[in-house]
């Protein structure tokens, strides 16, 4: 070590000063580099990991609040069918609107169906490119006492096969009707159909 050290002092001072240099650059190279380089690996996986908890903590957050709508949406209206087969649905929907109506006595009703495309939307999109949905809508017209009135647009909010009532309109009945304390109900209840593209 001495002799290092004495033929160092015998160097000119430029050299000393010159392999000094060297050494602390060796020293940064060999040494603070490779430290320096680790760390940033280990800080970018900690990056890496903590952004992925976030974006999953961001995820189960929109999932719960989802979830959380879902059951609103279940428990305010009632579970609805997903669109159905074009020959089926029409007689399922008809029969459960009627039971309806059976179940609470009205007994002066009418009524008139059609389709109509149902337009853009996530529903559309989800059902397929070979497929459209279309919707089901049955116009109705009755009169019953308030009570029942709404009894029946309750009750027909419920049945899963109507997606939704599109048009609701209430109001006192005329004639004789107005001395018994009626209302006329007209409503529109729509059912969904999923058609193959290029069917009628």
């Amino acid at each position: 070590m001495t002799s290092i050290a004495t033929r160092m002092a015998a160097l000119p001072r430029a050299t000393r000063w010159g392999i000094i240099g060297l050494i602390v650059v060796a020293g940064y190279f060999v040494v603070i580099e490779p430290v320096v380089d680790a760390t940033s690996r280990v800080l970018e996986r900690v990056d890496s990991k903590s952004s992925l908890i976030l974006t999953h903590s961001k995820t189960a957050q929109a999932m719960r609040i989802a979830s959380e709508t879902l059951v609103l949406g279940v428990k305010k209206f009632g579970v609805v069918s997903p669109p159905g087969d074009p020959e089926k649905r029409p007689l399922e929907f008809s029969e459960a609107v009627d039971r309806v109506l059976k179940s609470h006595d009205v007994k002066e009703s009418t009524s008139t169906s059609h389709t109509a495309p149902l337009g853009a939307g996530p529903l559309s999109a989800r059902i397929g490119g070979d497929f459209r949905v279309e919707r089901l809508l049955r116009d109705i017209q009755f009169a019953a006492d308030p009570d029942s009135a709404a009894a029946v647009i309750a009750d027909l909010e419920r049945l899963p096969v109507v997606a939704t009532i599109s048009r609701l309109q209430i109001r006192q009945a005329e004639g004789k009707d107005k001395n018994a304390k009626m209302v006329r109900v007209t409503m529109t209840l729509e059912a969904w159909l999923q058609a193959r593209k290029g069917k009628k």
